[in-house]
């Protein structure tokens, strides 16, 4: 079929190529059958010859254009393609193939520009979904999100379950600011089962991470919804739980944070992802600590730290408790130790270490941490300014002791 195509193509082009003087129609037509049976380099070598002698002309200038293309020479296709849609501004063929050539080279904004040309000149073929939400994401980089807006509402005009410009017309709504649109696009996409669950919770993680107190105070009802709505649509989805146990988080609610730790760690366990299986035993052990379950909490740390060794906050976290119950401190300190090896400049894990340090008597190793730890903002912590004030008092500078303890009543 589509040798058939470029060769009705090629006839037509020669309707307008018999007029030139000395011009091989043969040569032409060879060349494009070479081309259309997937002879590249032949029909190249063929069309080079005619591009000498006639350089002038568009329909030759096409054809060595799409040789070059297949031939990965791009920078070449460029040139050629160019040249013959200058000449024939309106031939879809040649500005379909140029748009391919920018395609190629990751140049999305001139390929959004041809495609739209396309759209306007050939509305039938090219006004579709897929090419209204290219042109549609091109144009909202660029700033120009009403015209964005626009094409996004003609792609789902045609495919209402079209997931791209779905999200498009979200994020469209999300920078001009209209958040009841905004909300009203959301539930949408996230009820579209052609969309992949993965999409929808990464949008939602992502707008969960930009969430300030005053937007959740006025919004928060709705993002509780469309979690909700994810999580019974796609149980089996590990970020969609993951948002799950943020929200309960934000409400305070955990005994159900604890009861989605465990459903988290079903799902991770069945889908053999290690990396949020020790995450779901960190969120476990954080939160039995803070409901008074430390026995539940330490067996929490230690399978996570067997999937995940070097899981600093786990080692950080199991050591500080340790501390706090003046408990197996030499175990402690040895995690700790890893803790900071992994993230030197970490104030919290260096408090944590310090503190330590301090617990066996040796308070003159610990002030070194503490000092490290001021550098990175330590000094916003109220119980790391604190600690250190303790150091310094067992080491009989009283004065900074005083300064110290001063900063930490103030951050209180």
């Amino acid at each position: 079929m589509k040798k058939t195509v470029l060769s009705i193509a090629a006839a037509f082009f020669c309707l307008f190529l018999s007029a030139q003087d000395g011009f091989d129609r043969d040569a032409y037509l060879d060349a494009v059958a070479l081309y259309s049976e997937g002879n590249i380099e032949l029909a190249e070598g063929k069309l080079d010859s005619l591009h000498l002698v006639h350089p002038n002309d568009d329909a030759v200038a096409y054809y060595l254009g799409l040789c070059k293309m297949r031939l990965n020479k791009v920078d070449t296709a460029e040139d050629l393609l160019n040249f013959a849609t200058s000449v024939d501004t309106t031939n879809v063929w040649y500005i379909s193939a140029l748009a391919d050539v920018y395609a190629r080279k990751g140049d999305r904004v001139r390929y959004a520009d041809l495609t739209e040309k396309l759209m306007k000149l050939s509305p039938s073929v090219y006004n579709v979904p897929y090419n209204m939400s290219i042109v549609g994401d091109v144009r909202m980089g660029q700033g120009r999100t009403r015209a964005a807006l626009e094409l996004y509402e003609q792609a789902l005009e045609i495919d209402p379950d079209y997931s791209p410009a779905q999200l498009g017309k979200i994020e469209a709504y999300r920078i001009l600011g209209n958040m009841p649109a905004f909300f009203a696009s959301l539930e949408p996409f996230v009820q579209n089962m052609t969309a992949p669950a993965h999409a929808k919770s990464s949008y939602l993680t992502a707008l969960m991470e930009r969430v300030d107190s005053p937007f959740y105070w006025v919004w928060g009802e709705q993002l509780q919804k469309l979690v909700d709505e994810l999580v019974t649509l796609h149980p089996e989805d590990i970020n969609s739980c993951l948002l799950k146990i943020r929200m309960l988080s934000i409400q305070g609610d955990w005994d159900a944070v604890l009861e989605r730790c465990a459903l988290l760690a079903e799902l991770c366990t069945e889908q053999g992802d290690t990396e949020n299986l020790a995450l779901a035993y960190y969120y476990e052990g954080d939160i039995a600590y803070r409901l008074g379950d430390s026995k539940r909490t330490y067996a929490a740390y230690e399978k996570a730290l067997e999937i995940k060794p070097d899981y600093a906050s786990v080692l950080n976290n199991y050591a500080y408790y340790l501390s706090l119950e003046g408990k197996k401190l030499r175990k402690a300190l040895k995690m700790s130790k890893r803790s900071i090896e992994l993230e030197p400049d970490n104030a919290t894990y260096l408090d944590t270490y310090g503190w330590l340090l301090y617990l066996l008597k040796r308070p003159e190793e610990a002030k070194p941490y503490f000092r490290h730890a001021m550098v990175y903002g330590g000094k916003d912590s109220a119980t790391i300014l604190e600690h250190y004030s303790i150091v310094l008092e067992a080491l009989g500078e009283k004065n900074l002791a005083i300064y110290y303890k001063n900063l930490s009543e103030q951050k209180k």
